[in-house]
């Protein structure tokens, strides 16, 4: 977007002025969309990135603007994921206000209108939409949702059945699946994302009928590590899975392939995922096999672990609204966080009264140390300034941040919340205006947690 050459964005429940790095690049790519739709439950900074309040000049951004009304989480039916592999599904608790909708019914109503407008074109690049299945009911959420979690899970397209296992796929043209890891989350058997058993007749922590575990209600990857080469339980306690009168067994889904005995030429290996069905102590990775400690891109001091400073193969987007700021100029290190009042980029949370009144406006927390020596009082409202950007905030000070030592010479370090936007009830400056767009060299997960800047008392 910033080099002109996406022209429009479709922004669901997300608010990337306030929660991308690098904020003040972020809005100026916003400028260059011919056109933004975006669904929330309030107006968004990215959605109102436009107005004067922003920084930006209304007279000179051409981007139309579809603002969308929402349901929010709980207004609405649908699955969800966790960082322990359940597929959970949530009922709908509360109806939604006025003409919110779901994200599904919304992108339920485009998929058909661009069906509808691109039917009769004759250009080969609107192939893709022409040819494309859509054939959802409308104004019925609960089929629709319905509808979409079958065809995520996927069909024999032979018998019309719903498939029982990823293992079942096939690239012939005879099954499909929308997503192989949630593959038989929804079987013949009915909906498992459903499930609500809590029995855990292992009492290991596995409630193998509580909702659905992708993949193949696996609740334990790499199972086959819990025995031995032979097949016996490496612990009688702890026992998963294990070689039992000529068969396998136990109280998870084994992710091995079954039909290998202990003593057949792959029986003893236990990492499915891997070609050489053996674990490893180092991943292949663009900065590995062995671990390196690096500085981050910004940083006050020498790396003393390496004699190379910074990742060689990280992704910087190196653009001029993105420079590197040198410890002469920014000798402070920053870091940001949240804290626990308000939620990721805060457009839920800031527009709650009662927690608005809680955690009203952005706030920096400074060591004693560095307070003195910046002349700053607790309460004081003061500037923080990279090369990015500059932010203003109140001053928290407080022992929780102490100076560091490092190679000799001392070193401070601010802490400043992250949450807030010139929208809502709770306002203040987006604290990414600050931090640099760097991406680690395997995941480009941002670098927002160490960068360099200064600080000082007043409003400038």
């Amino acid at each position: 977007m910033y080099d002109g050459d996406i022209k429009g964005l479709l922004v669901f429940g997300s608010n990337p002025f306030v929660s991308g790095p690098d904020a003040n690049k972020e809005t100026k790519a916003l400028e260059n969309l011919d056109w933004m739709v975006a669904a929330d439950l309030f107006e968004t900074e990215t959605a109102a990135f436009w107005k004067k309040e922003a920084g930006a000049d209304p007279k000179k951004i051409k981007t139309e603007v579809f603002f969308l009304p929402a349901a929010a989480s709980y207004e609405k039916a649908g699955t969800i994921t966790n960082s322990g592999r359940w597929i959970q599904f949530r009922w709908k608790a509360v109806d939604p206000v006025g003409e919110d909708m779901s994200d599904l019914e919304i992108f339920n109503i485009l998929g058909k209108k661009m069906k509808e407008i691109y039917k009769d074109s004759t250009d080969p690049k609107d192939k893709p939409i022409q040819d494309l299945v859509w054939d959802y009911p409308e104004h019925d959420e609960a089929k629709l949702l319905d509808e979409v979690q079958r065809e995520i899970n996927g069909y024999d397209l032979t018998t019309g059945k719903l498939m029982a296992k990823f293992a079942d796929l096939r690239d012939d043209g005879t099954t499909s699946c929308g997503v192989w890891i949630y593959c038989g989350m929804y079987t013949e058997e009915g909906n498992k994302t459903q499930w609500r058993d809590n029995s855990d007749p292992s009492g290991m922590g596995v409630y193998p009928k509580w909702s659905f575990a992708w993949p193949a209600n696996r609740r334990i990857v790499y199972n086959r590590c819990s025995a031995d080469p032979a097949g016996k339980p490496w612990s009688e306690d702890k026992k998963v899975i294990w070689w039992e009168d000529g068969s396998w067994t136990g109280i998870d889904v084994p992710d091995f392939i079954v039909a290998n005995a202990p003593t057949d030429p792959d029986g003893d290996k236990a990492f499915i995922m891997k070609d050489d069905g053996k674990g490893g102590l180092f991943a292949v990775m663009a900065d590995g096999p062995f671990p390196e400690h690096y500085e981050p891109w910004e940083s006050p001091v020498k790396n003393l672990l390496s004699s190379v400073q910074f990742n060689p193969v990280a992704k910087i987007w190196d653009t001029p609204m993105n420079p590197q700021g040198s410890p002469d100029e920014y000798p402070i290190i920053g870091t940001t966080y949240r804290v626990v009042e308000h939620w990721q980029a805060g457009i839920m949370t800031r527009n709650c009264p009662w927690l608005a009144e809680l955690m009203p406006e952005a706030f920096v927390e400074i060591s004693k140390e560095l307070a003195k020596e910046k002349g700053i009082n607790n309460g004081d409202m003061v500037t923080i300034v990279s090369a990015r950007g500059k932010v203003k905030a109140v001053a928290c000070v407080t022992p929780r941040f102490k100076p560091f030592e490092m190679n000799g010479k001392i070193y401070h370090e601010i802490g400043v919340i992250w949450h807030y936007g010139f929208q809502g009830i709770a306002k203040g400056d987006p604290a990414n205006r600050l931090t640099p767009h760097i991406g680690c060299a395997n995941s480009h997960t941002p670098e927002y947690k160490a960068f360099l800047c200064d600080i000082y008392k007043g409003v400038k």
